[in-house]
């Protein structure tokens, strides 16, 4: 690599936490030795450093530096992961205009700025277990400010699919990574949030359910995850946590409780013996706002046999039943079950 104003890389395979680089090197026959500057050496990943493109034969590491022996010569990649250079990501979902950001900040441990080709950001959960490679730290250089290298804004990386249970974001022509934090986009996509009330818990005896409040949307792009700032109207309504979606799967982003989210309940006592209960529920859900909201409730009950009478629309599961409806502004749904749990 060429330490110089600044560290020039072929490509970069950025992880949270971590990056793999490749850099070009031209090899003579035999052997090389590579002199990595301390702020390198010490955040290389034990178990990581190799040649790509050649066969080799060993490495001798000493002293800073490290030797590679190996069959062959001329063009070759050197890679090495470092726990130097990393990034994390978030998303701000604006939803008024339904528009998804997606951000991804970069940070540059390496005491210079770093220039790529192109920058892969690998989302997933990607473990890594190894130590820092035994390289003995040499005296760090001085980094000055001036020495930055400018860039142009960077286009939007493009998503390049998915394999081996991560995802794949491809940026061409990254702008120079200076030491600190960049954060750059890596996604902008349209998406129609809509506000959800959900309950999901046991059966609810009392006189009143109270539920979360939320959005739900399509995933517009397989989307990895992150915290997602949620905003309406510039306003910050929270901040949820998001799994990674594949594309056209359901996001959940869930707020905590709603004072207005709630459902009115009457329960009549059909049977109360010792082996057997049952019971007819009437649930009214209503609602005060002035735009719709979609309404999520799945209960469950605790018994050896479960007999439910369902009204239409609602599923079925294996203990309990799924309903989901939309209300409009200043509307009301009611819906009545009954059901039997035998001990």
């Amino acid at each position: 690599m060429a330490w110089g104003s600044f560290a020039q890389a072929s490509s970069g395979y950025l992880y949270p936490g971590f990056a793999e680089i490749h850099e070009e090197v031209s090899l003579p026959a035999s052997n090389w030795t590579w002199f990595p500057d301390s702020a390198l050496s010490g955040s290389l990943v034990d178990g990581t450093v190799r040649l790509l493109g050649v066969e080799e034969l060993r490495r001798v590491w000493r002293k800073g530096v490290v030797t590679f022996y190996y069959n062959g010569s001329d063009a070759a990649e050197l890679a090495y992961l470092t726990n130097s250079l990393g990034y994390n990501l978030y998303y701000d979902l604006d939803v008024d205009t339904g528009r998804l950001v997606g951000w991804a900040k970069v940070h540059n441990r390496l005491e210079k700025p770093l220039a790529f080709n192109e920058v892969t950001f690998v989302a997933g959960k990607v473990p890594l277990h190894s130590g820092i490679a035994p390289v003995m730290a040499k005296r760090a250089r001085a980094y000055d400010a001036g020495e930055m290298a400018a860039a142009a804004p960077a286009p939007m990386p493009e998503y390049s699919g998915s394999g081996g249970g991560v995802f794949r974001y491809v940026l061409k022509d990254p702008p120079v990574f200076e030491p600190g934090v960049t954060e750059i986009p890596f996604l902008r996509a349209g998406s129609s949030p809509v506000y959800t009330w959900k309950y999901s818990g046991g059966f609810a005896r009392g006189s009143k359910i109270r539920f979360s409040r939320g959005y739900t949307f399509e995933a517009p792009a397989a989307l990895a995850g992150g915290l997602v700032n949620v905003r309406d109207g510039g306003v910050l309504l929270g901040q949820a946590y998001m799994s990674d979606q594949s594309k056209g799967s359901k996001v959940q982003l869930w707020l905590g409780r709603d004072p207005e989210g709630v459902a009115d309940r009457r329960i009549a006592v059909l049977k109360e013996e010792r082996k057997e209960k049952a019971y007819r529920v009437t649930t009214t859900v209503s609602n005060p706002r002035a735009t719709p909201v979609r309404v999520e409730i799945a209960e469950s009950f605790n018994a050896e046999e479960i007999i439910l009478n369902l009204p239409r629309g609602a599923e079925r599961t294996p203990n309990g039943y799924r309903l989901e409806f939309t209300l409009a502004p200043g509307t009301d749904k009611t819906f009545t079950y009954t059901v039997t749990l035998r001990y």
